[in-house]
């Protein structure tokens, strides 16, 4: 499916480039208003980032965020500084189909696997966001400003066991860039696991994009600055999503 995304700084809907904080990029739109304007294009699914909760959960937006979504009737999954029970919890119950779990996925993995256990596993997209070395995948944490040293796929298997499907996988150079999405993070993660639904973020700029990652596989296709940019529309990706 195709997911439009917003992302939240300072109470306004940004972009950054390779996830850098000094690079954001304003936009002067109404969060609720865009959102419902997603919604009203044919969205079935939106996600949502509080990108100054991923950065310092002590600064977290979620009440402009709930605000903005409390209208909404087109299912979303937001993340964003979700570090606690209470945050999962929260956010379920204010409305959200799916809490987006990133670095506590990476950093507490036993602690989370109580909570998928106790809340549903269907309630859950692991996010994964990535770094190319050497050595393969490296994934990021906190707000994309450390790396830890835990594979990707070792991630993978780990959530499938537990019922999650849904991945969230980003290739943290591609994002914001409109410059591509990272084709070959998306290959190896769909032969390498046929079982996981991954969401595609970062780096896609036409509907030939869309188009190339429908064939690798992926269940959804993330789409933040693009759309903000006016590269294409809703309308447009979603009929190429339906076409391809």
């Amino acid at each position: 499916m195709i997911i439009p995304a917003l992302d939240v700084l300072d109470s306004q809907i940004v972009r950054l480039y390779q996830g850098k904080y000094d690079t954001a990029q304003f936009y002067p739109f109404d969060l609720q208003t865009r959102l419902h304007e997603y919604q009203n294009a044919g969205a079935i699914k939106l996600h949502l980032v509080d990108l100054e909760g991923a950065r310092d959960p002590s600064k977290k937006q979620w009440q402009q965020i709930q605000a903005a979504t409390s209208k909404l009737d087109t299912p979303y999954q937001v993340g964003g500084g979700i570090r606690a029970y209470e945050d999962i919890k929260q956010w379920l119950k204010a409305g959200t189909n799916q809490v987006v779990i990133g670095s506590l996925a990476v950093d507490q993995k036993e602690q989370l696997a109580q909570w998928i256990q106790e809340f549903g596993a269907e309630r859950f997209v692991i996010a994964l966001d990535v770094n190319k070395t050497e050595n393969g995948w490296s994934v990021a944490t906190h707000g994309w400003q450390s790396d830890s040293s835990v594979s990707l796929f070792e991630l993978i298997d780990f959530y499938l066991a537990l019922g999650v499907y849904d991945f969230l996988c980003t290739d943290i150079s591609k994002d914001g860039t409109m410059t591509g999405p990272s084709f070959e993070l998306y290959q190896q993660i769909v032969q390498y696991s046929p079982a996981a639904k991954v969401q595609a973020s970062g780096g896609v700029s036409s509907l030939d994009d869309i188009k190339q990652l429908i064939e690798i596989g992926v269940a959804g296709i993330i789409l933040g600055k693009s759309l903000l940019d006016g590269a294409f529309s809703v309308e447009e990706a979603i009929a190429c999503y339906r076409n391809a």
